[in-house]
């Protein structure tokens, strides 16, 4: 094997590498986000959301680019606007910063330079170099997924959370610099972009997000008039494809791949899986910090149980396929989810420690790693083979969808029923007569802040309103898990209709 030949790996993993890994790492870094970009936690939260978000949107057409300019132009721009994003992001002196660097630039680059990743090693590797070179390439993404929060808790907790930018474009500088080996696919079809369906998938996912996202029932923001209009302007995508298609004009997405019900059974097993994924990172990263007043990499000690067995079990899962069918595998890995996630709401009493996650998280990541392993094949096998890019694509996109989805509802759950409990308990109690709007304002203010800096209510009542903050966090934990056990739910139902598939050995 000649090193051009290896070069493309090695190239294509440490793109894999640097997208996979700044999630991770600022999750387990939201305190010290709040404090240096003098921001909330609901502002993180939403950088979060809108960087999966952007990524739904865009990889369906990051996709189609190839097409017309070719893979390595696409990987080569993307990977500019990728590492112009992580600069930004890195010398980000406030929140609109950060969300113009990371959560767009680098959500656009990231969803440019992913189904290029995918293109290079299908076509520079073949037979059992594929199979190898696939392995890496997953185990490096899933490597980084596994080691973030331990890598961006170090930095932030004994350097800046900055670094990892640093980190993320000391690399990109190294691609940019091996790139010579690239090899240039260029289309055999030149295609046309389909600017309006794209710019309509993209306004529809965003509408949809973001309704979930401004919840919040005391300020009655129009949360159901933004869902409708976003479900409307998805609905006008579908029709419009529909009628580009029967045109012969070229489409973003070949919408008739939805008529399979095992591509469509898979995508919706799959998405409503990330919720809880993207719920979970997100909320028990703020938990810790604010209940427990965890460190960053205090909290990435927390959090590797399950990115360490997600890992494990999404490269070694493969080995149940001699026991069990892709379905019922599928399956074990909801059922130790769920069990996890259940051993998580037990755990979460009054004196609660990070280490009691530890069993549970560790399961959740078992079972998560276990559908990993399988999902992913399962709904290509539900594409004809003249839709294996759309199919790629559209699974991706939905990846991505359910994880903003995920930070945005579970997130809101958490945040939002933190500050309504308290605003209960406070206006309920007989203790703060007299001061209670101060005193929920102040204690509102606080939590947000992520609890940095002074708690700013008259003397005397500091330990009373500590035992409903704590009190709160606890309650609405338990509830924040419940929903995540609700979709658990949903998933589980759906993969009754993933076909049975074969043992491996079976023919």
């Amino acid at each position: 094997m000649g090193q051009s030949k290896w070069g493309v790996l090695i190239i294509m993993s440490a793109a894999l590498f640097i997208m996979f890994i700044d999630t991770t790492m600022m999750n387990v870094s939201i305190s010290a986000l709040v404090r240096d970009l003098d921001t909330t936690v609901a502002g993180v939260q939403g950088a979060i959301t809108l960087y999966s978000l952007v990524m739904a949107a865009f990889m369906i057409t990051g996709a189609k680019l190839a097409d017309i300019w070719g893979t390595k132009k696409v990987f080569f721009r993307g990977l500019v606007i990728y590492t112009i994003g992580t600069l930004m992001a890195a010398f980000a002196p406030n929140l609109a910063v950060l969300l113009l660097g990371w959560s767009i630039l680098e959500g656009i680059g990231a969803s440019m330079m992913m189904p290029a990743t995918v293109t290079y090693i299908t076509k520079a590797y073949t037979g059992k170099d594929r199979a190898f070179a696939f392995g890496v390439w997953g185990g490096v993404g899933g490597a980084a997924a596994a080691f973030g929060p331990i890598i961006g808790g170090f930095f932030t907790t004994y350097i800046t959370w900055r670094l990892g930018f640093f980190m993320e474009a000391f690399i990109a500088a190294g691609i940019f610099a091996y790139m010579k080996i690239l090899s240039d696919y260029k289309p055999e079809k030149r295609i046309k972009l389909d600017v309006i369906g794209a710019a309509l998938v993209g306004v529809g996912l965003f509408l949809l997000t973001l309704s979930v996202l401004i919840m919040d029932p005391l300020s009655n923001p129009p949360v159901l008039l933004l869902m409708v209009a976003g479900l409307v302007v998805l609905a006008a995508f579908w029709k419009y494809e529909e009628r580009r298609k029967a045109r012969g004009e070229d489409v973003l997405i070949d919408v008739d791949i939805f008529k399979s019900k095992v591509f469509t059974a898979a995508n919706l097993v799959s998405i409503f899986f990330q919720i809880t994924l993207a719920g979970i990172m997100f909320t028990i990263p703020v938990f810790v910090q604010q209940y427990l007043h965890y460190n960053a990499i205090q909290t990435g000690f927390v959090i590797v149980p399950l990115s360490i067995m997600m890992f494990i079990f999404s490269m070694s899962g493969q080995k149940f396929a001699k026991y069990l069918t892709p379905k019922q595998i599928i399956q074990l890995g909801i059922v130790l989810t769920f069990v996890g996630l259940y051993l998580v709401l037990r755990v979460l009493k009054p004196g609660v420690e990070g280490s009691d996650f530890a069993i549970g998280l560790a399961l959740y990541g078992t079972g998560f790693g276990l559908i990993f392993s399988q999902i992913t094949n399962l709904a290509m096998m539900g594409a004809k083979p003249e839709q294996q890019a759309d199919a790629s694509g559209i699974f991706n996109a939905q990846k991505q969808f359910g994880l903003s989805l995920g930070t945005a509802f579970i997130g809101a759950v958490l945040v939002l029923g933190v500050i309504h409990s308290i605003t209960r308990q406070i206006y309920e109690s007989g203790l703060f007569e007299g001061s209670k709007e101060q005193i929920k304002e102040a204690v509102i203010q606080w939590i947000i802040k992520m609890q940095q800096g002074e708690l700013n209510i008259p003397p005397g009542y500091h330990d009373a309103v500590i035992k409903i903050v704590r009190a709160s966090f606890i309650d609405t934990m338990k509830v924040a898990v419940l929903f995540m056990m609700g979709v658990l739910v949903i998933s589980a139902l759906l993969s009754f209709f993933l076909p049975k598939g074969e043992k491996a050995g079976e023919s």
